[in-house]
């Protein structure tokens, strides 16, 4: 199916940037909020029976064991490329945010109580026991955990949370593995740094199990996500930008689609700023290939940057990567050369601007017959086996045809 707009719409990749974060200030997820089990490079393991809420996904490992999962199972697509940005940015943010207690044991729980803020522990850490959470009746209140090595749970260990605190607002980060033994309670999203995370029999979490690099392993676990996971609604194909003069064209396709109401193109000029120029009617729900296109005027900057904002019927949204594209030329016939010219038939055409933009190129003699036809961009060409005489091409971009005469020489 295609779907067109008239209005000018560009997009960009969200690449999310911080700084340190601020006291209270929570990890910012991304694409990765929505999901439950997550890897950027690892594999996805189920042993036993195994209830989970939420996406699962890896970008670079198997998948196997697990049965019916309540959300997507995402593997090696775009959603699981965007998902990796986002959750080795969210880590970076979590292991730059500026401590409010450096002076805490490294082992938590024993029935302690603890108070929102930033708990910051040099080398390794570990939770035995019960750990109580107090928001002190802020349901906005944010507790972070840092290790500087891997992170544990001893068994039947419990995250209590009290007063309104939400486990949408823990976080465990860990440089290294997370293990969580058998029985364990847990509250919060966790994030191991080239490390495995894995969850031992009969345990419980309601929250994350994310890592950048290392395998996510659960074994007959209650797992569920409560942050506001929605089932990601697009499998996009891909996402290309063509520049035609002053004419940018934008191409993408999804492999499904479930609930999608629209796309909007944004466009930057820094990646940073984004404006919406257009809207593009996506297909609902599909499981077939659909494509879409779009064609705007190209801005004036030296590079511009697009990206695809997806919206489902819900109101919920995704981002789509980044695509830049340099500022095309005003004369394309003058970026078309060929050489040598006259030649013995053997010669080469040269073009500085985007490839991309060739679609075909015909070769005809003087009578008219076509002798020859290339599909897209083609640099080298041999006629020596015609006689001499005058040639000519048609070079057909996507937004007009240039003519250039070819001579054989004796």
């Amino acid at each position: 199916m295609k779907s067109k707009s008239s209005l000018f719409i560009i997009t960009t990749l969200s690449l999310f940037s911080f700084s340190n974060a601020v006291f209270g200030q929570a990890p910012n997820l991304g694409i990765a909020a929505n999901f439950t089990l997550f890897t950027v490079t690892g594999a996805m393991d189920n042993t036993g029976v195994t209830t989970i809420t939420g996406n699962i996904g890896t970008n670079t490992g198997a998948i196997s064991g697990f049965g019916t999962v309540n959300g997507g199972v995402y593997h090696n697509n775009s959603i699981t490329r965007q998902c990796s940005t986002d959750v080795i940015a969210a880590y970076t943010q979590l292991s730059n945010t500026a401590a409010t207690s450096t002076t805490h044991t490294p082992a938590f729980g024993g029935g302690e109580t603890l108070v929102a803020g930033i708990y910051a522990i040099a080398a390794a850490g570990s939770v035995a026991g019960v750990l109580n959470l107090d928001a002190q009746g802020d349901p906005n209140a944010v507790f972070i955990f840092k290790f500087g090595g891997a992170f544990t749970t001893a068994a039947s260990s419990t995250i209590n949370l009290i007063n309104g605190a939400s486990a949408c607002n823990v976080f465990w980060g860990a440089d290294g593995a997370i293990a969580m033994a058998a029985g364990t309670i847990m509250k919060g999203t966790l994030i191991a740094n080239n490390g495995a995370v894995s969850m031992g029999d009969g345990g419980t979490l309601e929250g994350r199990m994310l890592s950048t690099t290392g395998a996510v392993s659960v074994y007959g676990d209650y797992i569920y996500n409560s942050c506001g996971f929605i089932t990601l609604p697009i499998e996009l194909q891909s996402f290309t930008g063509t520049c035609d003069r002053h004419n940018v064209i934008l191409k993408w396709s999804t492999a499904s689609e479930a609930g999608n109401n629209y796309f909007t193109v944004e466009h930057s000029a820094e990646r940073t700023n984004w404006q919406a120029i257009g809207i593009v009617k996506g297909a609902g729900s599909s499981s077939s290939l659909n494509n879409y296109s779009f064609i705007g005027g190209l801005s004036d900057k030296l590079i511009s940057y697009y990206r695809i904002k997806q919206t489902d019927f819900e109101g919920n949204h995704t981002y789509s990567y980044v695509v830049a594209l340099k500022k095309c030329s005003d004369n394309t016939s003058e970026n078309l050369t060929l050489h040598p010219n006259p030649s013995l038939g053997k010669f080469d055409l040269s073009y500085s601007g985007n490839t991309y933009q060739v679609h075909k190129i015909e070769i005809f003699n003087s009578q008219g017959q076509k002798l020859y036809e290339s599909v897209g961009y083609q640099q080298k060409f041999d006629l020596s086996n015609n006689g001499p005489g005058v040639y000519f091409m048609i070079v057909h971009l996507y937004s007009k045809a240039i003519h250039l005469k070819i001579v054989i020489a004796k």
